[in-house]
């Protein structure tokens, strides 16, 4: 293990903004810097025992701000959302504090444009429940969009680069297969809205070769029916012969309009 806080950034950057948005206690950081201290043979650099004997918060960010330099690499915001994740499925934080937090981590500028869209989400889901069953489906909700990120520990930091290939592909996955499903579920209702349209037609060329027949086959007009059909029979046919002049004058209104 090395005695040196440099092979550490990216674990102490996680440290830093989860002590800043209080994700993280004083106690995990001093333990871990008590860890490096009990389990290096040499002796260690002395930033470890500044940090294992921290009085505060401010001091152990202080400390640790000093040896870092702010990357806001994407694998930072995806290991605060593994933390995230344990913490509220083991009841540590609430749901106002996950979704405080999951905030902050879009605004730190260190997700994907996707990612961020659906951490604001989250809170403006908050914002709107307003039933205990809400709640808990909001919850639910959210513990299954972090479960992806849940391999990710402050004590498994040599593995934080495999996970992290390991999620982008799983996530690759999952987009591409929406986008097929998205794909096909168009296709098939451009298939409907065909034959939708179809039928449609079908039943209007009926009735318009009903209502020519009725009128070619000089229907006699002493009886109530035939004069009905027959003046309904005119009604259709007058439509169908205006309905192409209708046509061209609204297509030349709409481009009139649109120029």
């Amino acid at each position: 293990m090395s005695t040196s806080p440099q092979p550490y950034n990216l674990l102490l950057e996680v440290f830093y903004w989860g002590l800043q948005w209080e994700l993280i206690t004083k106690a995990e950081a001093v333990k871990w810097a008590d860890d490096i201290i009990i389990t290096t043979e040499d002796i260690p650099d002395y930033f470890f025992i500044e940090l294992s004997m921290s009085k505060s918060v401010t001091e152990a960010k202080v400390l640790i701000k000093d040896k870092i330099s702010i990357s806001n690499a994407p694998i930072i915001g995806n290991v605060l959302l593994g933390l995230i994740y344990h913490k509220l499925n083991s009841n540590n934080i609430g749901l106002q504090k996950a979704c405080e937090v999951m905030d902050r981590i879009a605004l730190n500028n260190t997700m994907a444009g996707d990612k961020m869209g659906v951490l604001y989400q989250f809170s403006d889901e908050l914002q709107e429940a307003f039933r205990p069953e809400h709640y808990d489906y909001l919850r639910i909700e959210i513990l299954q969009f972090l479960s992806i990120y849940r391999d990710f520990a402050l004590d498994n930091y040599d593995m934080w680069p495999s996970i992290n290939d390991q999620i982008e592909t799983l996530i690759f996955n999952i987009t591409q297969q929406r986008i097929e499903q998205n794909k096909t579920f168009k296709q098939a209702q451009n298939h409907i809205n065909f034959i939708r349209q179809f039928t449609i037609k079908m039943a209007l060329y009926i009735l318009i070769l009903g209502a020519e027949i009725v009128i070619l086959s000089k229907v006699d007009l002493t009886y109530k029916f035939s004069n009905d059909l027959y003046a309904i029979s005119l009604i259709i046919f007058a439509i169908a012969m205006c309905y192409p002049v209708v046509w061209v004058m609204y297509r030349a209104l709409a481009k009139l309009f649109r120029l």
